[in-house]
Protein backbone atom coordinates (compact mmCIF):
# COMPACT_ATOMS: atom_id res chain seq x y z
CA UNK A 1 0.00 0.00 0.00
CA UNK A 2 2.44 2.32 0.94
CA UNK A 3 4.67 1.84 -2.46
CA UNK A 4 1.13 2.20 -4.17
CA UNK A 5 1.04 5.85 -2.74
CA UNK A 6 4.45 6.64 -3.23
CA UNK A 7 4.19 5.57 -7.21
CA UNK A 8 0.58 7.46 -7.34
CA UNK A 9 2.35 10.80 -5.63
CA UNK A 10 5.88 10.56 -7.78
CA UNK A 11 3.91 10.23 -11.02
CA UNK A 12 5.47 7.28 -11.83
CA UNK A 13 4.36 4.67 -14.86
CA UNK A 14 1.33 2.44 -13.80
CA UNK A 15 3.15 -0.38 -15.08
CA UNK A 16 5.46 -0.10 -11.72
CA UNK A 17 2.53 -1.04 -9.54
CA UNK A 18 1.88 -4.27 -11.00
CA UNK A 19 5.58 -4.95 -11.08
CA UNK A 20 5.31 -4.27 -6.76
CA UNK A 21 2.76 -6.58 -6.60
CA UNK A 22 4.69 -9.34 -8.43
CA UNK A 23 6.92 -8.54 -5.86
CA UNK A 24 4.80 -8.78 -2.95
CA UNK A 25 3.76 -12.09 -4.33
CA UNK A 26 7.19 -13.48 -4.55
CA UNK A 27 7.93 -12.43 -0.91
CA UNK A 28 5.05 -13.94 0.35
CA UNK A 29 6.59 -16.98 -1.28
CA UNK A 30 9.49 -16.73 0.29
CA UNK A 31 8.22 -16.22 3.62
CA UNK A 32 5.57 -19.39 3.44
CA UNK A 33 8.26 -21.34 2.51
CA UNK A 34 10.82 -20.82 5.57
CA UNK A 35 7.83 -20.73 7.68
CA UNK A 36 6.42 -24.53 6.39
CA UNK A 37 10.27 -25.46 6.04
CA UNK A 38 11.27 -24.29 9.63
CA UNK A 39 8.53 -24.83 11.58
CA UNK A 40 6.84 -27.38 10.46
CA UNK A 41 7.16 -31.29 10.86
CA UNK A 42 6.33 -32.53 6.74
CA UNK A 43 6.92 -36.33 8.00
CA UNK A 44 4.21 -36.49 10.16
CA UNK A 45 0.32 -36.21 10.52
CA UNK A 46 -0.26 -36.69 14.03
CA UNK A 47 -0.04 -33.19 14.28
CA UNK A 48 -4.13 -32.25 14.63
CA UNK A 49 -4.03 -32.31 10.74
CA UNK A 50 -6.44 -34.83 11.03
CA UNK A 51 -9.07 -33.34 13.45
CA UNK A 52 -8.86 -30.03 10.61
CA UNK A 53 -8.94 -32.04 7.78
CA UNK A 54 -10.47 -35.30 8.11
CA UNK A 55 -8.54 -38.62 8.24
CA UNK A 56 -6.67 -38.22 5.24
CA UNK A 57 -5.49 -34.27 6.74
CA UNK A 58 -1.76 -33.45 6.05
CA UNK A 59 0.36 -30.97 5.46
CA UNK A 60 -0.17 -30.06 2.00
CA UNK A 61 -3.84 -29.93 3.15
CA UNK A 62 -2.50 -27.22 5.71
CA UNK A 63 -0.34 -25.44 3.18
CA UNK A 64 -3.51 -25.46 0.48
CA UNK A 65 -5.67 -24.34 3.53
CA UNK A 66 -3.62 -21.44 5.20
CA UNK A 67 -1.09 -20.54 3.16
CA UNK A 68 -2.08 -20.59 -0.82
CA UNK A 69 -5.66 -18.70 -0.61
CA UNK A 70 -3.94 -15.16 -0.88
CA UNK A 71 -2.84 -16.54 -4.39
CA UNK A 72 -6.81 -16.35 -5.24
CA UNK A 73 -6.33 -12.65 -6.01
CA UNK A 74 -4.75 -13.65 -9.12
CA UNK A 75 -7.81 -14.18 -10.61
CA UNK A 76 -8.66 -10.89 -10.15
CA UNK A 77 -5.12 -8.74 -10.71
CA UNK A 78 -4.80 -7.94 -14.03
CA UNK A 79 -0.91 -8.70 -14.14
CA UNK A 80 0.55 -9.99 -17.01
CA UNK A 81 0.21 -13.63 -18.49
CA UNK A 82 4.49 -14.40 -18.25
CA UNK A 83 4.51 -12.35 -14.59
CA UNK A 84 1.06 -14.83 -13.21
CA UNK A 85 2.98 -18.00 -14.18
CA UNK A 86 5.97 -17.23 -13.04
CA UNK A 87 4.32 -15.77 -9.49
CA UNK A 88 2.53 -19.45 -9.64
CA UNK A 89 5.60 -22.07 -11.16
CA UNK A 90 7.92 -20.78 -7.95
CA UNK A 91 4.70 -21.51 -5.33
CA UNK A 92 4.48 -24.64 -6.96
CA UNK A 93 8.38 -25.06 -7.10
CA UNK A 94 8.72 -24.22 -3.27
CA UNK A 95 6.14 -25.40 -1.55
CA UNK A 96 5.52 -28.53 -3.57
CA UNK A 97 9.22 -29.74 -4.61
CA UNK A 98 11.55 -27.76 -2.66
CA UNK A 99 10.39 -27.69 0.71
CA UNK A 100 8.74 -31.21 0.88
CA UNK A 101 12.29 -32.62 -0.60
CA UNK A 102 14.64 -30.84 1.79
CA UNK A 103 11.88 -31.83 4.85
CA UNK A 104 11.43 -35.73 3.63
CA UNK A 105 7.29 -34.34 2.98
CA UNK A 106 6.21 -36.99 0.89
CA UNK A 107 7.47 -39.75 2.84
CA UNK A 108 3.69 -39.64 4.05
CA UNK A 109 2.56 -41.62 0.81
CA UNK A 110 4.86 -44.03 0.98
CA UNK A 111 3.07 -47.60 1.48
CA UNK A 112 4.96 -48.22 4.78
CA UNK A 113 3.99 -44.94 6.09
CA UNK A 114 0.38 -45.84 4.35
CA UNK A 115 0.10 -49.12 6.56
CA UNK A 116 1.30 -47.26 10.04
CA UNK A 117 -1.39 -45.10 9.26
CA UNK A 118 -4.14 -47.47 8.44
CA UNK A 119 -3.35 -49.70 11.09
CA UNK A 120 -4.15 -46.61 13.59
CA UNK A 121 -7.29 -45.64 11.39
CA UNK A 122 -8.83 -49.71 11.84
CA UNK A 123 -7.45 -49.91 15.67
CA UNK A 124 -10.70 -50.31 16.76
CA UNK A 125 -12.03 -51.85 13.73
CA UNK A 126 -11.44 -55.88 13.29
CA UNK A 127 -13.64 -56.24 10.42
CA UNK A 128 -11.63 -53.61 8.01
CA UNK A 129 -8.41 -54.34 9.33
CA UNK A 130 -8.94 -57.77 7.81
CA UNK A 131 -10.25 -56.80 4.98
CA UNK A 132 -7.33 -53.67 4.23
CA UNK A 133 -4.69 -56.30 4.67
CA UNK A 134 -5.80 -59.01 3.12
CA UNK A 135 -3.22 -60.14 0.68
CA UNK A 136 -6.28 -59.82 -1.83
CA UNK A 137 -6.96 -56.44 -1.43
CA UNK A 138 -3.94 -54.98 0.52
CA UNK A 139 -2.29 -52.89 -2.41
CA UNK A 140 -5.72 -51.83 -3.54
CA UNK A 141 -6.55 -50.50 0.06
CA UNK A 142 -2.99 -48.60 -0.17
CA UNK A 143 -3.49 -47.49 -3.52
CA UNK A 144 -6.91 -45.78 -2.30
CA UNK A 145 -5.54 -44.52 1.17
CA UNK A 146 -2.68 -42.41 -1.46
CA UNK A 147 -5.36 -41.04 -3.89
CA UNK A 148 -7.46 -39.27 -0.84
CA UNK A 149 -3.75 -38.26 0.17
CA UNK A 150 -3.07 -36.60 -3.25
CA UNK A 151 -6.44 -34.73 -3.13
CA UNK A 152 -5.08 -31.54 -1.99
CA UNK A 153 -1.87 -31.57 -4.01
CA UNK A 154 -4.33 -32.29 -7.09
CA UNK A 155 -6.70 -29.68 -6.39
CA UNK A 156 -4.11 -26.58 -5.48
CA UNK A 157 -2.54 -27.54 -8.97
CA UNK A 158 -5.72 -27.74 -10.81
CA UNK A 159 -6.32 -24.15 -9.05
CA UNK A 160 -3.24 -23.30 -10.21
CA UNK A 161 -3.63 -24.21 -14.17
CA UNK A 162 -7.20 -22.76 -13.68
CA UNK A 163 -5.59 -19.20 -12.61
CA UNK A 164 -3.43 -19.89 -15.43
CA UNK A 165 -6.06 -19.84 -18.11
CA UNK A 166 -7.95 -17.24 -17.04
CA UNK A 167 -4.65 -15.42 -16.85
CA UNK A 168 -4.04 -16.04 -20.49
CA UNK A 169 -7.62 -15.54 -21.63
CA UNK A 170 -7.36 -12.05 -20.20
CA UNK A 171 -3.63 -11.49 -22.08
CA UNK A 172 -5.68 -12.52 -25.23
CA UNK A 173 -8.42 -10.62 -25.10
CA UNK A 174 -6.48 -7.18 -23.90
CA UNK A 175 -3.81 -7.65 -26.53
CA UNK A 176 -6.54 -7.53 -29.48
CA UNK A 177 -8.66 -5.10 -27.62
CA UNK A 178 -5.02 -2.68 -27.51
CA UNK A 179 -4.80 -4.24 -31.25
CA UNK A 180 -8.58 -2.60 -31.87
CA UNK A 181 -7.83 0.84 -30.50
CA UNK A 182 -4.79 0.92 -32.69
CA UNK A 183 -5.82 -0.05 -36.22
CA UNK A 184 -8.81 2.42 -35.14
CA UNK A 185 -6.49 5.33 -34.55
CA UNK A 186 -4.78 4.76 -37.55
CA UNK A 187 -7.54 4.72 -40.05
CA UNK A 188 -9.18 7.76 -38.58
CA UNK A 189 -5.85 9.68 -39.04
CA UNK A 190 -6.38 8.33 -42.25
CA UNK A 191 -9.53 9.17 -42.80
CA UNK A 192 -8.68 12.51 -41.58
CA UNK A 193 -5.65 13.05 -43.78
CA UNK A 194 -7.41 11.79 -47.00
CA UNK A 195 -10.58 14.44 -45.79
CA UNK A 196 -8.30 17.47 -45.76
CA UNK A 197 -6.47 16.42 -49.25
CA UNK A 198 -9.93 16.48 -50.73
CA UNK A 199 -11.01 20.05 -49.10
CA UNK A 200 -7.94 21.10 -50.47
CA UNK A 201 -8.28 19.66 -54.02
CA UNK A 202 -11.99 21.29 -54.26
CA UNK A 203 -11.47 24.67 -52.43
CA UNK A 204 -9.47 27.66 -52.81
CA UNK A 205 -6.63 27.04 -50.19
CA UNK A 206 -7.99 30.28 -48.33
CA UNK A 207 -11.54 28.71 -47.90
CA UNK A 208 -10.14 25.15 -47.16
CA UNK A 209 -7.95 26.48 -44.40
CA UNK A 210 -10.77 27.94 -42.67
CA UNK A 211 -12.79 24.72 -43.12
CA UNK A 212 -9.93 22.64 -41.53
CA UNK A 213 -9.93 25.40 -38.58
CA UNK A 214 -13.43 25.00 -38.25
CA UNK A 215 -13.70 21.03 -38.47
CA UNK A 216 -10.97 21.05 -35.93
CA UNK A 217 -12.32 23.14 -33.27
CA UNK A 218 -15.46 21.06 -33.66
CA UNK A 219 -13.95 17.91 -33.22
CA UNK A 220 -11.96 19.29 -30.13
CA UNK A 221 -15.78 20.01 -28.94
CA UNK A 222 -17.23 16.92 -30.00
CA UNK A 223 -14.97 13.73 -29.25
CA UNK A 224 -17.27 11.34 -30.12
CA UNK A 225 -17.14 11.51 -33.68
CA UNK A 226 -17.07 8.35 -35.57
CA UNK A 227 -15.66 6.80 -38.74
CA UNK A 228 -19.34 6.63 -39.85
CA UNK A 229 -19.32 10.79 -39.28
CA UNK A 230 -16.19 11.20 -41.42
CA UNK A 231 -17.31 8.71 -44.40
CA UNK A 232 -20.20 10.76 -44.69
CA UNK A 233 -18.34 13.84 -45.28
CA UNK A 234 -16.09 12.70 -47.45
CA UNK A 235 -19.23 11.42 -49.02
CA UNK A 236 -20.97 14.82 -48.97
CA UNK A 237 -17.23 16.64 -50.42
CA UNK A 238 -16.77 14.27 -53.16
CA UNK A 239 -20.53 14.98 -54.38
CA UNK A 240 -19.64 17.99 -54.36
CA UNK A 241 -16.60 18.04 -56.14
CA UNK A 242 -18.16 15.74 -59.18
Amino acid sequence: LVGTILIYRRNCRAQWVLVLLEAVFLLQIVVMGCEVGLFEDLTSVDQGWANAFGAFGNWVAAIGYFHLPVFLLLFYVPLQFLQTSFILFMTMLVMLVIVPLVKNGWVIYSPERIKEQLLVWYENDDYDKRICFDPNFEDLCIGAAQWNYAFPASTIIFIGIMIVFASFSSSVTSRRNYITRRLVKVLMQQQKKDREDLILSIFPKTVAKHMLEKQTSETAVDSTRTLRDINAQNYTAARMHQ
